[in-house]
């Protein structure tokens, strides 16, 4: 009997998945709205700002890959009742994620050309992406506080609150952005630095909103500033252990995606714009499978914690069921809103075809994305199987590049196509990721059961 009651597993996921979802639509909104609104400065502008992000995408997954490892352990011993560890995880987060965002942001600042000549030689999507890059720049560490404290509220199922402070930041996001692109109400008319002035602003209203949360309002772990300054050598050897290969994952990932953008944008700027539109439809659509494999996370990270291996499994195997209406339903649901999508665009007649083919490959590569992230990002890292995720998602990924590159520098074929050649990645994890499912070795408990207290006067509500 491994006691799988269908409901409240229904209910818990979804509990958990919609929350996350919209966090997700709401971020990658600010995304459509930033390219929506540069696309009335022509393509250069959209050009200049889709690349000089791909920076901050490469520091957005070393986020996810830092706290990948918090979020695994935090899970289980959530499942433990055991909030000291999960006070303490906290803070070794908190300070390896602060420290890598200023190390990103001392990159921006000081080699902005550099950074954005690797996806372009267009001197002129160069030189707008520099004002760009070196005011963005400045939200790094705001992000990576924001993402450690929402990332580790997830883990012990506190989730609408990230649902909330991105829907601030989106209409914060918006109104600068309206503001200071095209000048409004007495402000400068700042171009497409202005849309880095938007983002900054809201970044900040981010992490103004989650600290007087958790200062005020949260009551599960009950963290304290004084906490950020105690570390603990057993834990931080665990978060090494099973998060150092999700932050490889991550980063390697990161770095993949990015060489995808270098060779897409080597083809011309044109292509650029037309990937930047498909991918943020994709990026959007994708909510709904991160919702579901942040939720998962958590939910079998828990239920190992427990230590019932049989309700695991039971789960996880209703939970494949769940990926595959999900990936159907955003497959269908990328191709109906194409072309009502592009219409939002100032762009010519042949890159809005581009995009209208580049998005038909992304719905296809999406219904394989629903099962590879929701297996690799979810059920497998909150079981702690973090190396066969490293080691799967990494090679697929990596051995489809060289293909992809070969088609657009060799023979020249249509980006449309070689944009597929360079998502092969997607069906080939998801296959080698049901045969991992079948074979249950992935179920792993990470937990000590006694980790070392705090001390006393920084555990006071």
């Amino acid at each position: 009997m491994d006691g799988f009651d269908k409901k409240a597993f229904q209910k818990t996921l979804w509990r958990l998945t919609l929350p996350i979802a919209l966090q997700s639509l709401i971020s990658y909104s600010v995304n459509l709205t930033d390219t929506v609104m540069l696309g009335f400065l022509g393509e250069t502008a959209i050009s200049a700002a889709t690349l000089a992000n791909q920076l901050f995408f490469i520091f957005t997954i070393a986020c996810v890959g830092i706290t990948g490892g918090a979020i695994v352990l935090s899970s289980q011993y959530w499942g433990q009742g055991n909030l000291t560890a999960i006070r303490k995880i906290m803070s070794i987060t908190l300070r390896i994620a602060v420290s890598a965002a200023v190390v990103f942001s001392a990159a921006a600042l000081l080699f902005p050309a550099q950074v954005i000549g690797i996806y372009t030689r267009d001197q002129a999507v160069i030189a707008a992406g520099i004002d760009y890059l070196r005011i963005i720049a400045v939200s790094y560490v705001f992000y990576a506080v924001t993402h450690t404290l929402l990332t580790l509220l997830r883990s012990v199922e506190t989730v609408r609150i990230s649902a909330w402070i991105h829907v601030l930041s989106f209409v914060t996001n918006v109104f600068f952005n309206y503001l200071f692109i095209f000048g409004k109400w007495g402000a400068p008319r700042l171009g497409i630095a202005g849309a880095a002035i938007g983002t900054v602003i809201a970044r900040g209203v981010e992490i103004a909103v989650v600290l007087v949360y958790m200062l005020v309002f949260e009551r599960k772990i009950r963290y304290r500033p004084a906490m950020v300054r105690f570390w603990d050598k057993l834990l931080f050897r665990d978060m090494v252990q099973y998060g150092l290969p999700v932050l490889l994952n991550e980063t390697l990932w990161a770095i993949g995606i990015s060489i995808h953008a270098a060779i897409l944008g080597r083809i011309g700027s044109d292509v650029v714009a037309a990937n930047s539109i498909a991918f943020v439809v994709y990026q959007m659509t994708t909510s709904i499978i991160l919702g579901n494999a942040n939720a998962s996370a958590v939910i079998i990270g828990k239920i190992i914690g427990q230590k019932n291996t049989a309700l695991a499994q039971a789960t996880a195997n209703r939970l494949r069921l769940v990926y595959f209406y999900v990936g159907l339903g955003c497959a269908l649901f990328m191709v109906l809103v194409r072309r009502p999508v592009i219409s939002l665009y100032n762009i010519q007649e042949a890159t809005r075809q581009m995009a209208s083919q580049l998005i038909l490959v992304y719905a296809v590569i999406i219904f394989f994305m629903s099962f590879a992230c929701s297996f690799l990002m979810g059920i497998f890292r909150g079981s702690g199987d973090t190396r066969f995720a490293l080691i799967t998602d990494i090679s697929c990924l990596w051995s489809a590049i060289p293909i992809g590159a070969v088609a657009a520098f060799v023979f020249f074929i249509n980006p449309v196509i070689v944009c597929g050649l360079l998502r092969l990645d997607m069906p080939m994890k998801a296959l080698i990721c049901l045969i991992r499912l079948k074979s249950g070795k992935w179920i792993r408990n990470v937990t000590r059961e006694e980790p070392a207290p705090l001390p006393p006067e920084t555990c006071a509500p």
